[in-house]
């Protein structure tokens, strides 16, 4: 369990590194939403991403033994392939960003404005499916799988790749309950050093985490 946790970090450290659910708790905070609203958004996003790593690992776990005892390689190939879609994601991206014009802000920032308890736990949720965490989420579960695991040993990984991927988020939201007033002025220079280096941070994770998945499966062929 101990080498599955070690594997699994810096998977869980690209997650909790994503922009979008920390820009997103940031937004809710200074709005003139209530405080309920960003622990819902934390909620959802950790049950989603729990959900997420849970449901895959599971799917993984059908697979016939007598496949995954012979085909190490394939391992491997999947390590490779998913390291390799984690380096072209942020490129993607950063493309379909630069197509909209500067002034122009995303749809989901734009409704973070107005959006309720119930909404803000539904689009934490929804944040675990996005592209880069399924690929995140996908190469968890291979580590899991490939460790052959028991039951009660999978679900703790699986709990410590949760919170090491939420802490980001619930960083800031436990600073703002604690001290609301004291919290406002850094929350806003993060909101805007986040938006002015989103790109680059982007970059930067998506390198590290996809070199370190790329290198796991270099190791099983």
């Amino acid at each position: 369990m101990t080498e599955a946790i070690g594997q699994i970090l810096p998977l869980a450290i690209a997650v909790a590194l994503s922009t979008i659910p920390i820009l997103s708790a940031i937004l809710i905070l200074l709005s003139d939403a209530k405080p309920l609203v960003s622990v819902m958004l934390l909620i959802g996003w950790a049950v989603g991403m729990f959900l997420v790593l849970a449901v895959l690992t599971i799917g993984f776990g059908l697979v016939p033994t007598s496949f995954r005892r012979r085909d190490d390689t394939a391992v491997g190939v999947i390590r490779i392939l998913l390291g390799s879609a984690l380096l072209v994601y942020p490129i993607v991206t950063w493309r379909r960003r630069h197509r909209r014009q500067p002034s122009e802000s995303p749809r989901w920032m734009s409704a973070l404005d107005r959006i309720n308890a119930w909404g803000a736990l539904g689009f934490g949720g929804a944040l675990a499916l996005r592209p880069k965490n399924l690929i995140l989420s996908v190469a968890g579960a291979v580590v899991i799988r490939d460790a052959s695991l028991r039951a009660g040993d999978a679900v703790v990984v699986i709990v410590v790749f949760t919170l090491v991927g939420v802490s980001t988020v619930a960083l800031p939201i436990i600073g703002y309950l604690l001290a609301p007033e004291k919290a406002r002025n850094p929350l806003e220079a993060t909101r805007k050093w986040i938006i002015a280096n989103s790109d680059a941070l982007m970059l930067g994770v998506a390198l590290m985490a996809g070199a370190v998945i790329i290198g796991s499966g270099l190791t099983k062929l």
